[in-house]
């Protein structure tokens, strides 16, 4: 992934993360804002790992 695909991956949730400044408490912010970035680090994750990464038998050995 190079810089204009992160920054377009990133964009994506923009929104979600300018929605936090209407949260009424700081602990809402918090918790809200902790979702957002496990997503988005788990969607990050899957698109750098890429879907050739994952086998059919996860137990099998790669060589």
């Amino acid at each position: 992934m190079n810089k204009e695909e992160f920054l377009s991956f990133a964009e994506g949730y923009y929104k979600e993360l300018e929605s936090l400044k209407e949260a009424p408490t700081f602990y809402d912010y918090e918790k809200d804002l902790e979702a957002i970035m496990r997503k988005m680090s788990c969607e990050y994750m899957e698109k750098q790992l890429g879907e050739g990464s994952v086998t059919e038998n996860r137990r099998k050995k790669k060589r």
